[in-house]
């Protein structure tokens, strides 16, 4: 009996071991369709589930997998693998508040945890805390010294808008590994928009010693060369670039400008007219192509260029007519009435028949500077947009002029008359 007992456990051992097997080949074979299929035949365990949701995962369906392993730390919630592989899960479809809970339970749990640390961190980073990043990163510098914790750092506090501390920690991951492109292209953003040109032609030479071919470093070096005016070595890198198939638009317009620089106006002609083919809307852009055209002899081209520029930096007047108008308006509220006045001046100057404006003034005068013969000077010139009013059919002329202030103004014009002989008599 006993030898019939172990001849099943060993029957049912080698079909267990055969089918685990056989889901393993399937997995390795990345046939996760096949594997789960196969797991379905099998008595449902923990490890079984797991194992299904990780298929689930690598079949990008986050959702399945995501509801196996919701069941699962349920009746087991203090499993690590469970945990990891839900918060996981809950990344990759954003759900990124659900995810730095559960990593932060794993890390309460394995506070040594390098992984979950970075991963902890990593979430609050997606989740937008820039503080609590910085806070967790400096805790683990205490005792570990990751070149992307550096990076990561500096990251958070560019969010913030503190550069200097950004570039503090951006240098600090670069002493640590001074080829990471990913820190040195942030650096050098940085750089480029503080206008610190002689630290980012620094910051890129020292890139550029580790891999000469990088084309965005490149352009940005350049660029730095081309703000900081030494014109020949910044043809001599932005030309390199564009003999290699770099045709941006920054390209163009810093080899132009370069080209200009050295007052070599035929090549800035040709890498100004490619820039200027993707952005025609560039002031300085335009000034440089223009006088480049002009300088290497086409002159139609040159004028007609610097034209166009002239009309896009000349607002036109309707738009400088609703500009001040505004202005005005706001002005008045705010009882700076002589402010108020120079803008609706303005805007007479520039659309002189605009009777609500000249309405508009007269009353200032009139009711809030107190200034009769301005405001008489004003109301008049008002009623001097209308028609001449006839001797006869005065009640239909007036009809005519009902809604305009017409009647309102003649009125006034009588009353601010009696006003000022009165103060005489």
């Amino acid at each position: 009996m006993r030898n019939i007992l172990i001849t099943i456990c060993l029957f049912y051992a080698i079909i267990n071991n055969a089918q685990d097997k056989t889901i393993n080949s399937a997995i390795n074979k990345y046939d996760y369709r096949q594997a789960i299929i196969l797991i379905n035949k099998e008595k449902a365990t923990s490890e079984m589930n797991i194992l299904k949701a990780k298929c689930y995962k690598n079949l990008l369906n986050y959702d399945a997998a995501i509801e196996i392993l919701k069941k699962e730390e349920l009746t087991d919630s203090l499993n690590i693998q469970i945990l990891t592989e839900l918060a996981d899960n809950y990344q990759s479809v954003g759900n990124y508040k659900n995810a730095e809970s559960l990593y932060a339970k794993c890390f309460r749990l394995q506070p040594d945890n390098s992984y979950f640390k970075l991963n902890y961190i990593s979430i609050l980073y997606k989740l937008k805390e820039w503080k609590q990043t910085i806070g967790e990163i400096k805790n683990i510098l205490k005792t570990d010294t990751l070149p992307a914790l550096y990076s990561l750092a500096g990251d958070c506090f560019w969010q913030m808008d503190n550069n200097d501390s950004a570039l503090h920690y951006y240098h600090k991951s670069l002493q640590q590994n001074p080829n990471d492109y990913s820190t040195t292209f942030k650096l050098a953003r940085i750089y480029l928009q503080m206008q610190k040109y002689p630290e980012l032609i620094s910051c890129t030479n020292n890139y550029i010693l580790f891999d000469s071919c990088n084309k965005t470093i490149n352009q940005y070096n350049g660029i730095a060369y081309c703000y900081n005016q030494e014109f020949e070595k910044a043809v001599y890198r932005l030309n390199k670039i564009y003999l290699e198939g770099d045709k941006t638009l920054n390209t163009n317009y810093f080899l132009g400008a370069s080209y200009f620089g050295l007052q070599d106006y035929y090549p800035a002609y040709e890498h100004l007219t490619e820039a200027y083919e993707k952005d025609s809307s560039n002031l300085n852009l335009i000034y440089y192509l223009g006088r480049s055209a002009i300088l290497s002899g086409k002159f139609e081209k040159g004028t007609t260029v610097l034209q166009r520029g002239l009309e896009l930096m000349t607002p036109k007047d309707s738009v400088l007519y609703n500009y001040h108008s505004n202005l005005a308006t706001g002005y008045s509220r705010w009882n700076k009435h002589q402010e108020a006045i120079k803008n609706y001046e303005m805007c007479l100057k520039l659309k002189p028949d605009s009777k609500l404006t000249v309405y508009s003034i007269a009353s200032i005068y009139d009711h809030n500077l107190k200034n009769s013969k301005q405001a008489l000077k004003y109301y008049n010139l008002f009623l001097s947009f209308f028609p001449k009013e006839p001797e006869n059919n005065k009640e239909e002329f007036q009809k005519e002029m009902s809604g305009t202030y017409y009647s309102a103004v003649k009125n006034r014009i009588e009353e601010i008359k009696n006003e000022e002989f009165f103060k005489k008599k």
